[in-house]
């Protein structure tokens, strides 16, 4: 998450929804308090922290227990087509994979771990069955959207595939002008992927179930 007690907003960074464009974009201008970390291993060390993938109910935790208030911050977040941003996942794990075998640099921490994941991840296993794994891993998006009651609290949600237009409208609404260009960052090389090569009718109606939410919420289709 990345929040700005000046211009008091909130950007909760659902993963693999172009997040790494808002962070880059926004720290040129210094105009971000708390820029979330990652979460180390599978249990958060710090219970209170802010995290980079954290929800709007972290946060909200989080800011109480410093004395501060959610309902003051303009709450803004993006989501993205469901059954592509699981192949997203696929696809920057693949170019992970592929640079934690060939590359001889020391790793700190979060990339030993995360090492060690992938290549479990990968273990023995096609395509198609690490993308099963991935679906049934990580978390629908509406879950980092919603309060402690099941509501969605966010003031403005934008979508990955309307994210410029989007981004300027959060923009403006926190008094951040000019707004910055976003430039899309994190790409995975999918080369040697082909989404409709893995999902099968029975994964896609899985995502369908899952992500029921989003996709009636903003009209996603699998395409």
């Amino acid at each position: 998450m990345l929040i700005s007690h000046k211009h008091k907003f909130i950007i909760i960074e659902i993963p693999k929804t172009g997040t790494t464009s808002l962070r880059k974009a926004l720290r040129t201008l210094g105009v971000v308090d708390v820029f979330g970390k990652p979460t180390v291993g599978k249990l958060r060390r710090e219970r209170l922290a802010f995290y980079q993938h954290g929800s709007i109910m972290d946060a909200n935790e989080a800011l109480k227990h410093r004395g501060r208030d959610l309902d003051e911050y303009f709450k803004f977040s993006a989501v993205r087509n469901p059954w592509n941003r699981y192949f997203s996942f696929l696809t920057y794990y693949k170019t992970k994979l592929k640079y934690y075998q060939e590359t001889k640099e020391p790793l700190e921490e979060n990339q030993q771990r995360q090492k060690k994941y992938i290549l479990n991840l990968f273990g023995g296993k096609t395509d198609r069955q690490i993308l099963i794994a991935i679906i049934e891993k990580f978390s629908h998006q509406k879950k980092y959207l919603i309060n402690i009651n099941g509501d969605v609290v966010m003031d403005k949600i934008g979508q990955l595939e309307n994210i410029s237009n989007d981004f300027n409208v959060f923009c403006e609404s926190a008094g951040i002008i000019p707004t910055p260009k976003l430039l899309h960052e994190n790409k995975s090389d999918s080369q040697f992927l082909i989404k409709e090569e893995l999902y099968t009718q029975e994964l896609i109606d899985m995502v369908a179930k899952k992500e029921k939410w989003v996709i009636e919420r903003f009209n996603y289709k699998y395409t």
